[in-house]
């Protein structure tokens, strides 16, 4: 391993993609990481906490080509072109998986369409009339490809919709979708309609271009068009400008890290107690009285216009998913009454359960009144449990020592925040299947 030894000097720190090759130059892994020569290094470590892939795997390891990239996200990108060109053996999920994820851009419609699709080879008319397509992927985790592809749909709107009435799609009232090709598609020809399709393609053309790898480069764009629109006294547009680019800002600056959801044997070390560290420090430093978390439990609501309200309950234990102990609740209050007020009534109802083991913290998806009433509904029953809120406008972490709150924003790629939003998102993910399986059992009576 000399030779693999004198490559860890000239590694970059950059974010990239590697490639492990064996001797006669067979790529047999590829990755994607922040800091390559910190990551590459990891994988021959002899400390014995590598996983039994790992450890067949790097034996069979004669040479490391690396792929440097501007951003984390972009080697995301490149990692997945990459396993699709060359199916290396050690990348289990992508070639084990006989349907791998893809994501479709129909760019030869006038008004493209983006989904899904775990097709190989796509059939025409699967993209309208035009065979004139994009495709992104393989992704490793389905996870992190849907999660991808709503971060950029915050950033820059597009629509989703397999049929086009005329009528604003849902999406449009939430500005997911702007301008929306269903309303687009109804309108008379003439240079309104023109200009709106113009618009549209621009979005989708962006998206492709982030698709592509070259995510700093749409930055770029926004910054321009921003600047223009701002020096034309267009305020209102440079105001929309603003908040794509903070939202794309964003999305190019977070860890995506597939393994955490899909391979995580392939990961030397325990990235899951990493997270959970960085969370305890963070905690200790704003609320004093905080002891050794070992199991956090996550609340979110799930509901529309107030029917069919759900709650859920999930448990991470040492900082990682323990889904047997996930719960969920059909919430019994009225209608009428607010989220604060259904998140007091799932910790009565949790607190109920003492042969269920006490979590060392309390996470609700929500603001001041929902970290309120949880703070409150464990003081009315006396048990001393820190309560702490993610808010998801900006991802602010809500603290409150009983007499007044502490608003916090942690950079994008702390770890502290990873292990909140992964609480987060499996709370909500939870919280919804329930819902709608609620929803869908009503339509069916």
């Amino acid at each position: 391993m000399e030779h693999i030894s004198k490559t860890f000097l000239t590694l970059p720190r950059s974010p990239g993609v590697y490639l492990f090759k064996d001797s006669a130059g067979v790529i047999l892994y590829v990755g994607k990481a922040k800091n390559l020569a910190n990551r590459v290094r990891q994988y021959f470590t002899s400390d014995g906490s590598i996983g039994g892939k790992t450890r067949r795997l790097v034996p069979q390891i004669q040479a490391i080509e690396v792929v440097q990239t501007d951003t984390e996200f972009d080697a995301l990108i490149q990692e997945a072109k990459l396993i699709h060109a060359y199916q290396p053996k050690y990348n289990a999920i992508a070639k084990d998986d006989k349907s791998p994820l893809y994501m479709v851009v129909t760019r030869g419609e006038r008004l493209p369409r983006i989904f899904f699709s775990r097709k190989r080879t796509l059939e025409p008319h699967e993209v309208g009339r035009s065979t004139n397509r994009f495709i992104a992927g393989p992704f490793q985790s389905s996870r992190i490809a849907r999660t991808l592809l709503g971060k950029i749909r915050r950033a820059i709107p597009f629509c989703t919709e397999k049929h086009r009435t005329g009528k604003p799609c849902f999406y449009t009232h939430l500005g997911l979708c702007a301008p929306c090709p269903s309303v687009i598609e109804k309108m008379p020809e003439g240079e309104e309609k023109s200009l709106l399709i113009r618009s549209y393609r621009k979005n989708i053309a962006r998206i492709t271009t982030i698709l592509s790898g070259r995510s700093k480069y749409v930055v770029r764009q926004i910054e321009r068009d921003m600047e223009q629109s701002a020096k034309s006294l267009r305020f209102e547009e440079a105001t929309a400008l603003r908040q794509e680019l903070l939202e794309l800002r964003a999305l190019i600056t977070r860890p995506f890290d597939p393994h955490i959801f899909s391979d995580e044997r392939l990961i030397p070390g325990d990235k899951h107690l990493d997270r959970l560290g960085a969370l305890s420090k963070f905690l200790k430093k704003s609320l004093p009285d905080v002891g050794t978390i070992i199991r956090i439990e996550c609340i979110d609501i799930a509901h529309i216009g107030g029917s069919w309200t759900t709650g859920s309950l999930v448990v991470f234990t040492q900082g990682s998913p323990d889904t047997s102990l996930y719960r969920r609740f059909r919430i019994k209050m009225p209608q009428s009454t607010h989220d604060a007020s259904r998140i007091r009534e799932i910790i009565v109802r949790r607190m109920k359960h003492t042969e269920w083991d006490m979590p060392g913290l309390v996470v609700v998806d929500g603001g001041k009144p929902q970290v309120r009433a949880a703070y409150d509904a464990l003081g009315s029953l006396s048990i001393p449990i820190p309560v702490i809120g993610l808010s998801k406008r900006f991802e602010e972490i809500i603290l409150f020592d009983g007499t007044k709150f502490n608003v916090c924003r942690l950079p994008l790629d702390s770890q502290a925040l990873l292990l909140l939003q992964h609480l987060r998102d499996e709370a909500h993910r939870f919280a919804r299947s329930y819902h709608t399986k609620l929803r869908a059992l009503s339509f069916n009576v």
